[in-house]
């Protein structure tokens, strides 16, 4: 399995086994691969801000953007990087002699790592059900999780983009405010009445507060509705038993 590593900028081969996955590879800080073409669909190539450390993620695709937010919004991913090693397959693989560069490298919150692989469901072919499952397979040596990210639903996805808009540190209402929204949101509330309540002189001012607190999952809406001021917002399980954030 080649990977580069960004203090040598060379690449380096290593057998696939179970003391290779155990290395401290967020110390490697490996850099990307990249050998697929690119810019698709129009897409030109982004840089997502991953909002844990402050580094950006390379998104190849809208397909790949899209995911990266909804891993970035579920919080089991510490840290990401894009295409930073590649699989060489070996002897007794169906893929003997051919390679893949899986989509990214993900180190879990508990530590652990895996790999994503991103292809919309209705493009996943025979050869790539093949490749994504010899992928999964060099995971399991590796002791590693492996996913092939399929999409998601288009509403939701724009909904959870527009909430995204606020995740940022600057957008986190003051803890005395914070308190106030979770507390008015515990039987459930409007997302107009929630702006009221939160800024009685200026309602609009609230809208960052709360999406803020929505990113951060400490308030609940349903992302597969209609977003506007009459979405319902619920305080969330995790805030009310002071879970972080």
């Amino acid at each position: 399995m080649p990977g580069t590593s960004a203090g040598s900028r060379r690449t380096e081969f290593a057998i696939v086994d179970p003391e290779l996955g155990d290395r401290d590879w967020a110390s490697i800080d490996p850099v990307r691969v990249r050998t697929s073409k690119g810019v698709r669909h129009r897409f030109t190539p982004a840089m997502y801000l991953w909002q844990r450390t402050r580094s950006h993620v390379w998104c190849e695709s809208q397909e790949e953007r899209w995911e990266v937010l909804w891993l970035d919004y579920g919080g089991q991913v510490e840290r990401l990087w894009a295409q930073p090693l590649a699989i060489v397959f070996g002897h007794g693989s169906r893929l003997s002699g051919a390679s893949h560069t899986p989509d990214f490298l993900a180190q879990f919150t508990d530590g652990t790592y895996g790999l994503f692989d991103v292809r919309p469901a209705n493009r996943i072919d025979d050869h790539a059900e093949l490749q994504f499952s010899e992928s999964a397979n060099v995971c399991a040596d590796l002791g590693w999780h492996y996913r092939v990210l399929t999409g998601h639903d288009r509403l939701a996805t724009q909904n959870l983009n527009s909430l995204s808009a606020s995740r940022h540190d600057r957008c986190m209402p003051p803890p005395e405010i914070g308190a106030v929204i979770l507390a008015a949101a515990r039987d459930g509330i409007t997302r107009g009445d929630l702006c009221r309540v939160a800024s009685p002189a200026c309602p609009p001012l609230a809208c960052a507060w709360i999406d803020n607190l929505a990113w951060r999952r400490l308030l609940l809406l349903d992302l597969g509705d209609v977003f506007n001021s009459d979405t319902e917002f619920t305080t969330s399980d995790r805030a009310l038993t002071g879970a972080a954030a």
